[in-house]
């Protein structure tokens, strides 16, 4: 018992420590409810640990108190690194956080495989990783690396469906650490999940203890936010929003279900949905660019996109409740120029006298996956949950 008192205690700390960034042994004892003995004690090992360091004295004390100035302390960002290795829908992301949550190193490239195919995508994800590896400084011990894909990954880490690159039953954790040699912690991921992770537990990101971030680009995939954690579902496939049934038929035939929220306002649909009002665009680049010219086919196009967008918000709203949502990917470019549109529709399609959460759209770039995985593998290296990246089985 006195064991997991003092690891329950560190954990504290060490949350504490990646919120505020720097503090004193005192102000950590008031935060903590704990005496200033206890917590000096618990500093001391986590020193030794290499997870904590103190600098100098400040040269003042605590604003508002009198007495001799403590010493600062922080997370030893230098101990650690975490490796988030993203294949997303065009591109190949690779990013490297310290163990203050700070990236420090990232690569991205623009990459298409053909679809189906395995070996080109896992070959050129592992260079990024190893030339990623070789700038980490010396001593900053690679922690974990997770990889995150755009589909439906299983806890043993095999994609069991990811449409948009052709893969079934692919084992991507195991490909990945043969053609890299790893022997250290290592997961997989969905990019949604991945996505609501770097909005969730980034340290300079919005508070989010109930909320929904929504991920739009070839598809639309979920992370659902309860009490601050990422809500898996009994087989850890929960936040799959892209599929709840919103009509008939959608703007896009290749979606695994037919009148499915994706089939109206993930990235094929717009396109599709663009040409059926006679415009041409051959990528998302191209429309928003057709929106910019104001061509008429292209805002008919982000009208009827607004409608469905807001309608299916509308049913996650109904059933979550959450006090803001996120939204993210490629797709979500469309979100501010119809903004109003959007919103009228979300009301139209809720009982009132419902309050509408907050809408917003993420400020982070393509490798915001990729910098969520690190984050989870992050988050579990300080104990704070390790279910939210091993699983109930723990890591493996």
């Amino acid at each position: 018992m006195p064991r997991a008192v003092r690891h329950i205690n560190e954990v504290r700390i060490l949350d504490t420590l990646y919120r505020v960034g720097v503090t004193t042994r005192a102000d950590l004892a008031r935060e903590l409810g704990l005496m200033r003995s206890t917590v000096g004690n618990l500093i001391v090992g986590l020193i030794e640990q290499g997870l904590v360091r103190e600098t100098e004295v400040s040269g003042a004390a605590t604003a508002g108190r009198t007495g001799r100035p403590g010493q600062l302390v922080q997370l030893h960002a230098g101990h650690a690194a975490f490796i988030g290795a993203d294949i997303g829908v065009g591109h190949l992301s690779v990013v490297a956080i310290d163990l203050a949550g700070q990236v420090i190193h990232s690569r991205t490239i623009g990459f298409r495989a053909e679809v189906g195919a395995v070996d080109p995508a896992i070959d050129r994800l592992a260079g990024l990783t190893e030339a990623l590896l070789r700038e980490l400084p010396a001593g900053q011990a690679v922690q974990g690396l997770s990889v995150v894909v755009p589909g439906l990954v299983d806890p043993d880490g095999i994609v069991v469906r990811a449409p948009v690159l052709g893969w079934q039953q692919v084992p991507v954790q195991r490909l990945l650490a043969e053609r890299l040699g790893w022997d250290r912690p290592l997961s997989s991921e969905n990019d949604a999940n991945a996505f609501a992770a770097a909005e969730l537990f980034g340290r300079d990101r919005a508070p989010g203890a109930e909320a929904l971030f929504v991920y739009l680009d070839a598809g639309v995939g979920g992370g659902i936010a309860s009490a601050g954690r990422l809500l898996r579902g009994q087989r850890g496939q929960a936040g799959e929003i892209g599929h709840i049934h919103l009509g008939e038929h959608g703007f896009e035939s290749r979606t695994a279900v037919q009148g499915s929220f994706e089939s109206y306002v993930a990235r094929e649909a717009v396109l599709a949905r663009f040409q059926h009002h006679g415009g041409t665009a051959r990528d998302l680049d191209a429309f928003l660019a057709a929106l910019d010219a104001q061509v008429p086919a292209a805002w008919r196009t982000l009208s009827e996109w607004a409608w469905w967008m807001g309608r299916g918000l509308a049913s996650l709203i109904s059933v979550l409740d959450p006090g803001r949502i996120v939204l993210g990917g490629p797709v979500a470019a469309l979100f501010e120029p119809a903004r109003q549109e959007v919103l009228a529709s979300v009301r139209k399609h809720l009982v009132p006298p419902l309050q509408l959460p907050r809408i917003e759209v993420s400020s982070l770039g393509t490798d915001a996956c990729a910098i969520g995985g690190a984050l989870l593998l992050h988050r579990a290296h300080l104990s704070i949950d390790e279910r939210l990246v091993y699983g109930a089985g723990g890591p493996g």
